[in-house]
């Protein structure tokens, strides 16, 4: 008997049929994949972009946080933030270290960033303070304020220079450096104010020949009027700060009742060895001397000699007359209005004659308003030679910027 098989027509399709299903789902399975893969690229992209803003944040804070020796954030305290730059922005924190050895010595900065596609980035950085050879934001530092008056009169060839300059020994016993030459350091600003409207202020008083008294970093003589060294610094710390910490040091020599030097005291030339009443510290011996005005005054007469090196603060009024020379860090802190150019009553500082200073004078207090003379032949120079004198006992206090000790990315 014979048996029919049923026809095999139509096999053909259905393998056709299962191949292209096939296909289909490994193309599905292909596009799926290269999509996941497009989405995880644009993720990584937009997240490393997020890790660039975080860190972008920690150098903005690390710019903008006061120079000091210490950190004063008790509390979280917002130092930084940017509003969207292609969709980033970031905001950073700052708070002391509560691990920190040495008090508020080291702080924590923590900065937040988003991108694009909700990305999102956290960095934590540890932050000191730096231990580099300290140099001042200019010769002359005027911290002022947003809204500080200012008055400086300024006469005769005075001279400010930025331009690092070192000092010889007194050889011939007159209580002064015999000469100068050029020192090994960078050059800082002549004049260096806090405040736009403080430089405005500073080279609106110079005439046309002073101008090229006022040298350093960013001066140009060759155009027409000159270009004084006379420019706004970001570097900012309180001066008054730093006054009270040198004051309190142990060893500091203080006069609470004011003090006055004329000729007859300290005479020009002056005996040898120099009265010891004449002298505040010595390059072999600095001292730090802080000179209180309340109920007297601060002044050194014309035709006096004067010398002193280490730190001089004088809180208050001072006429700093005749042949005074100081090596290393002069504090102006007088307070208060400064009264008007008619008068004298609410004069801050005034160097004449031929007073002098290597190393720095610093202005304060921040925001106050000044009134501040510079006449005849005196002189500030910059002197890191004179500031290493400072450097070596006391570079502990001195205000240095933050440095970043280290940085790692906040798992979320």
């Amino acid at each position: 008997m014979k048996v029919q098989l049923k026809s095999d027509r139509g096999i053909a399709l259905v393998v056709v049929l299962a191949v292209m299903l096939i296909l289909l789902s490994i193309t599905g399975g292909a596009l799926l994949l290269s999509g996941l893969n497009a989405k995880t690229a644009s993720n990584v992209k937009t997240g490393g972009g997020a890790i660039h803003a975080a860190d972008a944040g920690i150098h903005h804070a690390l710019s903008v946080i006061p120079a000091g020796t210490t950190f004063s954030y008790s509390t979280s305290t917002s130092v930084a933030s940017s509003s969207s730059f292609n969709g980033y922005a970031y905001t950073v924190t700052a708070l002391n270290d509560p691990n920190s050895t040495n008090g508020n010595t080291r702080a924590i900065l923590t900065s937040d960033a988003t991108g694009p596609n909700s990305s999102n980035r956290k960095v934590r950085a540890y932050v000191g303070r730096s231990n580099s050879s300290w140099a001042p934001p200019g010769t002359v530092y005027i911290p002022g304020g947003s809204s500080s008056d200012a008055d400086f009169n300024t006469s005769g060839t005075f001279f400010i220079t930025g331009s690092d300059t070192g000092y010889s020994a007194d050889g011939n016993n007159d209580g002064r450096a015999d000469s100068t030459s050029a020192g090994p350091n960078p050059a800082v600003y002549g004049v260096a104010p806090l405040y736009d409207s403080m430089v405005t202020e500073f080279i609106n008083s110079l005439s046309s020949t002073e101008k090229s008294r006022v040298q350093g970093a960013g001066y140009n003589g060759s155009t027409s009027p000159v270009t004084p060294s006379v420019f706004r610094t970001t570097n900012s710390f309180s001066v008054t700060d730093l006054a009270t910490n040198f004051k309190n040091q142990a060893g500091a020599v203080q006069y609470l009742s004011g003090l006055s030097r004329n000729s007859t005291e300290c005479p020009t030339p002056p005996p040898v060895p120099m009265s010891a009443s004449c002298v505040f510290g010595t390059d072999a011996a600095p001292q730090i001397t802080y000179i209180k005005a309340d109920t007297g005054v601060i002044r050194f007469d014309t035709n006096s000699t004067v010398a002193g090196s280490g730190v001089l603060i004088l809180d208050g009024k001072a006429n700093v007359f005749g042949n005074f020379e100081f090596h290393g860090i002069v504090i102006s802190l007088a307070a208060g209005p400064r009264g008007d150019e008619s008068t004298e009553d609410k004069l801050k500082l005034k160097l004449k004659n031929n007073a002098r200073i290597f190393g720095t004078l610093l202005l304060g207090p921040t925001g106050d308003d000044l009134k501040f003379d510079l006449k005849d032949t005196s002189a500030i120079y910059y002197s890191s030679q004179a500031l290493n004198l400072v450097q070596t006992l006391w570079g502990s206090l001195l205000p240095q910027p933050a440095k970043l000790i280290a940085w790692h990315e906040v798992m979320q």
